[in-house]
């Protein structure tokens, strides 16, 4: 753990950003206390967000993901102001002299070496990703060997600081007075060349936050409630739909009950249909479910023209599965068999905003066709190479095989599915709409909306990295400590 943690503390603090640049600065112009101080500040805001990430706080890393474009565009505002002190600002007159430089501004330089760094969130998907890449957070770790890696963080982030002082005190001699205002000028350009690409990187993505539709399964849909039935008759859920057509889920038990409340047979059965009568699907089900006065949790989702029905007293079992071409506009109308009798809760009704139609197979690979895609673009078909899953969390939904289009219209990318699904496989059908991946400041990474294999969606910090040499894409779920390797076909 404490190799871990000093190799996460050095790759964190080596990126030569503002901060990076500031502490040469600070070295060259006030000397090595000075520099190594702002060093100090920058890895002490790098140990927080460390912490924040180790340690799962995880309600200030959402609100520092909900809110990192506007936390970015005040970092860089501020790094515009602290660009144009710099380039103003006039060197000592002692810089080229090796005498005492005077005692340096401890509690100043550490406070601006940390303000640098904590104004910028973006590190966390950094550390989130060394944490994956060197398993720093793993089951069955005891909190004292945290502890330990910890402090090995922050002594490489100290160790790296303390190296590039050392160097750059070295050259010090080498600069003088009109040397120094060049570098403070360079330096200060540098910055407000950051701050700039900040600046319209975080607008940017606020502008597009507005006009970029959520990404969903075409015609996508679900509902879940819950029924607790009293009546021992049944009930009935009506989806209204449009050209005012309805679908209705006709539930009632499997046998009549004897007069001492038992039953022989402990089933329902499940009938679907339209209102013209038309009989879609039917089932008995026996296993995991209360047939009398039980508490049930029921789900229905909808992904294109494909139906599939979950239903159980513990957890969603899958059901049954069927076709029809009938759009719901409403959430169910749950009603008794016969007056009074059951109870319904936990209802939740989520419909897609804007009904896509659906893509076939071969449309895919005839767009595909037309792009003429190379093995460095991201477009193409992808196939699962590996995965990495914590079973406590999450767990496979399949070997999967996609294809990626771009939308010309949004920058993003539209991820399709084309087979592989085991969990809930009659569910699945190629075409569906499986992910979209969104441009960020970065070019090869991409927030990524998921689609998982009950059809909800997964767009919590949910990232995307292409990798254009070994032409491979690797999506990453931090909260379900997960990841998926696809390689290009």
């Amino acid at each position: 753990m404490i190799l871990r943690g000093l190799v996460i503390g050095v790759v964190v603090s080596a990126p030569m950003g503002p901060v990076g640049i500031y502490c040469i600065q600070r070295t060259l112009d006030k000397g090595r206390l000075s520099g190594f101080y702002t060093g100090v500040g920058a890895a002490i805001s790098d140990l927080i967000y460390c912490l924040l990430t180790g340690f799962g706080l995880s309600f200030i890393e959402d609100f520092i993901s909900n809110h990192r474009d506007p936390i970015q565009l005040l970092g860089s505002i501020v790094l515009i102001f602290f660009g144009i002190w710099l380039i103003r600002k006039k060197p000592d007159d002692s810089v080229a002299v090796d005498a005492d430089h005077g005692a340096p501004s401890r509690e100043g330089d550490i406070l601006k070496g940390f303000a640098l760094t904590f104004s910028n969130p973006l590190i966390l998907f950094l550390i989130i990703g060394l944490f994956a890449q060197f398993n720093f957070v793993i089951e069955g770790i005891k909190f004292y060997h945290y502890i330990l890696g910890f402090i090995g963080i922050i002594a490489g982030a100290l160790g790296w600081w303390w190296l590039v002082t050392h160097f750059v005190d070295k050259l010090r001699g080498h600069f003088n007075q009109r040397t120094m205002k060049g570098i403070n000028i360079a330096i200060g350009i540098i910055i407000l060349i950051f701050a700039s690409v900040g600046i319209f990187s975080s607008a940017t993505s606020m502008l597009s936050a507005r006009t970029l539709p959520i990404s969903r399964m075409e015609g996508s849909m679900s509902a879940s409630f819950r029924v607790a039935d009293t009546s021992m008759k049944g009930w009935k859920a009506i989806f209204p739909c449009k050209g005012g057509k309805e679908l209705q889920i006709n539930v009632t038990p499997a046998s009549e009950s004897d007069p001492f409340g038992d039953s022989s047979v402990d089933a329902l059965r499940i009938k679907v249909s339209e209102d013209n009568g038309k009989v879609l699907a039917s089932a008995v089900v026996k296993d995991g479910i209360d047939a009398y006065r039980g508490k049930n949790a029921w789900r229905i989702i909808r992904a294109g023209t494909l139906w599939t029905l979950f239903a159980g007293n513990r957890e969603y079992k899958h059901q049954l599965s069927f076709n029809s071409e009938l759009i719901p506009t409403a959430a169910p109308d749950i009603l008794s068999l016969r007056p009074g009798g059951i109870s319904v809760t936990d209802r939740h009704f989520d419909m897609s905003a804007d009904e896509l139609s659906g893509s076939s197979e071969t449309d895919i690979f005839l767009s595909l066709d037309t792009l003429k895609v190379s093995r460095t673009d991201l477009s193409g078909i992808y196939s699962l190479l590996d995965f990495e899953f914590d079973e406590a969390y999450a767990k496979s939904g399949g070997m999967y095989r996609i294809a990626i289009l771009p939308d010309e219209e949004s920058g993003a990318f539209d991820v399709f599915y084309l087979g592989g699904a085991k969990v809930n496989a009659a569910m699945w059908q190629p075409g569906m709409k499986k992910a979209r991946l969104m441009p960020t400041a970065f070019g090869n990474v991409y927030n990524v909306e998921w689609i998982d294999a009950e059809g909800a969606l997964m767009n919590n910090d949910v990232q995307g990295e292409f990798d254009a040499l070994a032409s491979s894409l690797t999506i990453k779920f931090p909260y379900q400590n997960s990841s998926m390797r696809f390689r290009k076909e």
